[in-house]
């Protein structure tokens, strides 16, 4: 998947979360960061995600060691998980769609210009006949 994708997600999701990017340690941008590395991790590599968001790599392989531990026990990040994981979802699926109407329009001229080669190689056939 493209990975300008990744940057266009965490851009969305820290719009929805109404939080601005930051670096700190508070909860809310360490939250953000977990959540969002965790929503893309479902299509992205860790390297791009951790890239994106300015982390280590060993950043989101911990992250993903504790997601399930943190939706269930640490307040509010299920809430934001819900939210970045929605865009992330929605932008990929988007995404993939569009992939596929490529590759399928790729598919039918392939085929269209198989069928025209076809038609004329028995038009000549018909002729030589």
């Amino acid at each position: 998947m493209k990975e300008y994708l990744v940057e266009e997600i965490i851009s969305e999701t820290y719009i929805a979360l109404d939080i601005p990017r930051n670096k700190s340690r508070k909860t809310i941008y360490t939250q953000a960061r977990a959540a969002i590395a965790m929503s893309l991790n479902k299509y992205f590599l860790q390297l791009p995600i951790a890239s994106a968001l300015g982390i280590d790599r060993s950043v989101v392989s911990y992250y993903k060691s504790k997601h399930d531990i943190n939706l269930k026990h640490w307040e509010g990040y299920s809430k934001t998980y819900n939210t970045a994981e929605g865009i992330a979802d929605s932008k990929a699926y988007l995404e993939v769609r569009h992939m596929n109407i490529e590759k399928a329009t790729e598919e039918i001229e392939k085929l269209e210009k198989r069928l025209k080669y076809l038609r004329n190689s028995n038009k000549e056939l018909i002729r030589g006949a």
